[in-house]
């Protein structure tokens, strides 16, 4: 007999209940096993793999020269280790015990490279907004030096310096919605690819999905403030005389 989980019921009896199936074990000349349960589909061997196919089966029927062993407990995991050790000595004298660790370590070390990865992108993704708000204030800085006559113009006509500060971040924010539509495009469709290639990852977060864009557009703003700050107090006649 055997427990299997959803995807191994999934793939061979789709749309039926599995539960008094029989299948021969390893090859057509194997014994014919009987399932009697059905466990959820769970991670085996790495967070962010796809759906696997599990059976379990009695240690009995199916005795294995190397198993491990899980314990819970609701105090410090570490002082389980040694009762455990003296457990399993007590049973059989020879038996090895090795790479006692608790669940979050093991966990941690499964998905290390995963987080290194995300740790490098994340990393990435900090740099690239700190060069493009650089890139922006300093075109915004730019624009406004070049348009300096422009604005000693509209003041000199009668805008009050309110209408240049909302002149000059409005240039920045345009350029900000620009780059979020595309960034949110490009960032749907890797979605897509990440959610493809890896089960249970690569779904869209709608809270940091709205989020981002907000505090980008709010770093943007802070960073056209400055070069807007200084075009508000342009002396007209000076700005007018500027070559």
């Amino acid at each position: 007999m055997a427990i299997v989980n959803q995807e191994f019921a999934k793939y061979y009896w789709p749309g039926q209940d599995p539960v008094g199936k029989r299948f021969r074990l390893k090859n057509a000349k194997g014994s014919w096993v009987q399932v009697v349960g059905v466990a959820r589909t769970s991670k085996y061997l790495f967070v962010a793999e796809q759906p696997t196919r599990f059976l379990y089966m009695p240690f009995a029927q199916e005795p294995q020269t190397q198993m491990a062993l899980l314990t819970q407990t609701p105090a410090d995991p570490a002082t389980l280790a040694a009762p455990i050790r003296d457990v399993v000595r007590a049973l059989d004298a020879n038996q090895p015990i090795f790479n006692v660790r608790t669940f979050t370590d093991f966990v941690a070390g499964r998905s290390a490279a995963v987080t290194m990865i995300l740790q490098i992108v994340g990393t990435m993704g900090l740099m690239g907004l700190a060069l493009a708000l650089i890139g922006i204030y300093g075109l915004v800085s730019y624009s406004v030096a070049r348009r300096t006559r422009e604005i000693g113009v509209r003041m000199a006509i009668g805008a009050n310096r309110l209408d240049v500060i909302r002149m000059v971040l409005r240039q920045g924010m345009v350029l900000s919605l620009v780059g979020i539509g595309l960034g949110s495009a490009i960032s749907l469709a890797v979605n897509k690819v990440v959610a493809a290639g890896f089960a249970g990852m690569g779904q869209l977060n709608l809270v940091t999905f709205i989020a981002v864009p907000v505090g980008v557009l709010a770093v943007t703003m802070a960073a056209c403030w400055a070069p807007a700050w200084r075009a508000s107090k342009l002396d007209p006649i000076r700005a007018l005389r500027f070559d």
